[in-house]
């Protein structure tokens, strides 16, 4: 069954009882792995290992690691948009491949760091998160940076990205558009529009509350 991207799975298994604070760690560790620089043939190595980890992961959570990808077509096709237009040389017209390899291994990159946090937040509740942000706070005695509180809304706002983006790709499927560069074209400026909206209306909340960021 389709889910949209990012969003909490409810479940029991080993991989939603880990501590939140535990899984963000982990997911940052495998971010940064992908995109540790190297030579192609290890950047290649190191992605074939991350790529076997989700895998195996995503069977532990009993989701599938092809559902870790969806939703991440459109940025791995403005990545590659970006890479080709780099290519095209002028004075002679042509193209150069030269990058091509490189470009195809950063897209894999980002692949990867796209299905590790839509493991992590299918897993994980942004009110696990904000938790073990808060006792690890507390722990260290950084309370008045209010960062469990900070991350806990960037991470959040990740999340409502992939939500709108659902609403609106369905909204645009039911009028009869189609998968093609005109939807990414129409509904990309609208979401990002609707969560400057929203982060401005939840700035507004959190002021009227007395929070301080």
């Amino acid at each position: 069954m389709a889910f949209t991207p990012w969003s909490y799975r409810k479940g029991s298994t080993l991989l939603h009882r880990l501590p939140a604070g535990l899984k963000l760690a982990f997911l940052l560790a495998l971010s940064l792995a992908a995109f540790f620089p190297g030579s192609e043939f290890r950047s290649i190595a190191v992605l074939s290992i991350i790529g076997l980890i989700l895998i195996l992961l995503s069977f532990a959570a009993r989701i599938g690691p092809l559902a870790l990808l969806r939703g991440s077509g459109p940025l791995v096709l403005v990545v590659l948009v970006f890479f080709l237009v780099q290519g095209i040389e002028f004075a002679p017209l042509g193209f150069n491949l030269a990058g091509l390899g490189e470009s195809l291994i950063f897209c894999l990159r980002i692949c990867a760091a796209f299905a590790a946090g839509s493991l992590f937040f299918a897993v994980t509740t942004t009110g696990e998160l904000k938790k073990s942000l808060a006792a690890l706070e507390t722990a260290l005695h950084l309370q008045k940076l209010k960062l469990g509180l900070s991350v806990s809304l960037m991470l959040g706002y990740l999340k409502r990205f992939f939500e709108l983006w659902e609403d609106l790709n369905r909204a645009w499927k039911s009028r009869g558009g189609t998968k093609n560069l005109s939807r990414l074209l129409t509904l990309l400026p609208l979401v990002i529009e609707t969560m400057m909206i929203h982060a401005a209306d939840t700035a507004k909340a959190m002021e009227a509350r007395g929070a301080d960021l």
